[in-house]
């Protein structure tokens, strides 16, 4: 008797272990978003600068401006057709279809904010996504007495190599790291014992 409960126990145990890994199967959803570039491919292009565009080389013809600031920036001026899509929601569905659209429809996309660095996340994401139809204004925009200015930007260039800014800083110690710093002699401070002084006075 014990013997056939312990055996209905385990096929129950398994008949419902199954069900939850058919379960599991059923309900799995692929992830909407899966990157397609790796960090590596990311940085080797932000060295070059190739992302960055004046407006000047902006072909409106083929070109699709995004603003990536907030909604309230967006409403009290920006670039003429622009688009609103702040930088928290570029990973929306509705942003997402947006950008297939214009990818399918070979139109180039250009991010811009109140300077370039604001619209750095907005293009890393897409581009690590696999969107290689985008790039970034190479501009900074201010509202200036209610009129929407739009002037150059100078984007620092990025160091690529830091052993190399450590040997120009040092040349004489370039093979090392360890001798980078100036070694500093320990100050000794002598403490003078105070002499006891005789007790004086008497009768």
């Amino acid at each position: 008797m014990k013997e056939l409960e312990k055996t209905q126990r385990i096929s129950i145990s398994t008949v419902l272990f199954i069900l939850v890994i058919i379960i599991g199967i059923l309900t799995f959803k692929k992830p909407t978003n899966v990157y397609e570039k790796s960090a590596k491919d990311t940085l080797a292009i932000l060295g070059t600068q190739e992302y960055l565009v004046p407006i000047s080389e902006v072909d409106p013809t083929n070109t699709v401006l995004i603003d990536v600031r907030d909604k309230f920036e967006y409403s009290k001026s920006h670039i003429d057709n622009a688009y609103n899509i702040p930088t928290a929601d570029i990973l929306k569905e509705t942003s997402i279809s947006i950008f297939e659209e214009l990818k399918d429809a070979g139109k180039d996309i250009v991010f811009y904010g109140k300077n370039p660095d604001e619209a750095n996340s907005a293009w890393m994401i897409l581009y690590q996504l696999g969107y290689e139809n985008i790039k970034i204004l190479n501009n900074q925009t201010e509202l200036v007495d209610n009129n929407f200015k739009i002037t150059p930007y100078d984007v620092k260039q990025p160091i690529p190599d830091y052993m190399d800014v450590f040997k120009k800083g040092n040349p004489e110690n370039s093979n090392g790291l360890e001798h980078m710093a100036p070694e500093t002699t320990k100050k000794v401070i002598v403490i003078k014992k105070k002499k006891k002084r005789k007790p004086e006075g008497g009768c």
